[in-house]
């Protein structure tokens, strides 16, 4: 398991990295619940001074590669056009409310050529930035579903482009091929990758019960490590940065391992707060020997 961490390390420390997708801005607001209200059936809560204030979706993603690579280059939007305010009980720590704020007419148009870069990735949160994006095949794929654009940000939006990597969590592969899919065999990961993919190697997220991979051939399957876990948000991103740069290097049947320690270290913080550095993947790592 060192031994393959420190391969990537190595081999990925000349790479040039180009991230393409949209910043989501995530703010975590303090609460405390004061009781039920009176005149109508709704919870009360006030207002902590505590605000947390974190760069996620695009910038997170190069965030964590910037410690592994020679250079990181981002394009994404440069202001506050699509946040996530969320309202944190400071008891129990549960997420009571959740406001978005998505301002997206201003994006531009974007035009990128793939062989600029040794990897290209693209992180398309459906907030409509990468409906501008005009780009060449060969690059690294992420298209997400959320509670703003459910079923309408399906991969297969794609499909007219080549890619060298696709990467999709359960409830996406699912909505992908039409059907309800809970425990993934090797033929479910084969007939997701044979579906409008159009992709040379294709990488599938199930949360605790792990990840897969294929190349369209052979099928890989690396279980959870299970870490005291702070958050999950942002773990599906995290996976993605490096099953990325896992794919350009071609690991195969070893490709899943640095992706899913790397998924595994950062549900130990908040949403993102933290990267992933060469010194805390490795001390994470030493955990599951």
């Amino acid at each position: 398991m060192i031994d393959t961490i420190e391969r990537f390390i190595k081999e990925a420390a000349g790479l040039t990295v180009l991230v393409i997708g949209e910043t989501i801005i995530d703010e975590f607001i303090d609460v405390s619940y004061e009781g039920q209200s009176m005149k109508s059936i709704c919870p009360v809560y006030k207002l902590e001074e505590k605000q947390n204030i974190q760069m996620g979706g695009a910038t997170a993603i190069a965030n964590h590669l910037v410690d592994f690579v020679k250079k990181v280059d981002v394009i994404t939007n440069t202001n506050r056009e699509i946040v996530k305010t969320r309202y944190v009980d400071v008891n129990d720590k549960k997420k009571h409310v959740e406001i978005n704020k998505f301002d997206t007419a201003g994006f531009k148009d974007i035009k990128v050529n793939v062989n600029d870069y040794d990897v290209v990735i693209v992180a398309d949160f459906g907030h409509a930035f990468c409906d501008k994006l005009s780009i060449n095949d060969g690059f690294h794929l992420m298209c997400q579903t959320n509670s703003n654009n459910f079923g309408f940000n399906r991969i297969s939006k794609w499909k007219n482009n080549k890619k060298k990597s696709a990467c999709i969590d359960l409830r996406e592969a699912s909505l992908q091929v039409n059907k309800r899919i809970s425990n993934p065999k090797d033929k479910d990961i084969l007939e997701i990758y044979n579906y409008e993919l159009n992709t040379e190697d294709l990488f599938v997220t199930s949360g605790r019960e792990g990840a897969f991979y294929t190349d369209g051939k052979n099928t890989v399957m690396q279980p959870t490590f299970k870490s005291d876990v702070v958050d999950t948000i942002g773990a599906g991103d995290t996976f993605f940065a490096f099953a990325c740069v896992a794919s350009h290097l071609n690991y195969k049947e070893q490709t899943l391992l640095v992706p899913s320690i790397a998924a595994s270290l950062s549900t130990t913080w908040l949403c993102n707060e933290k990267s992933v550095t060469k010194k805390n993947l490795l001390e994470h790592a030493v955990r599951f020997i």
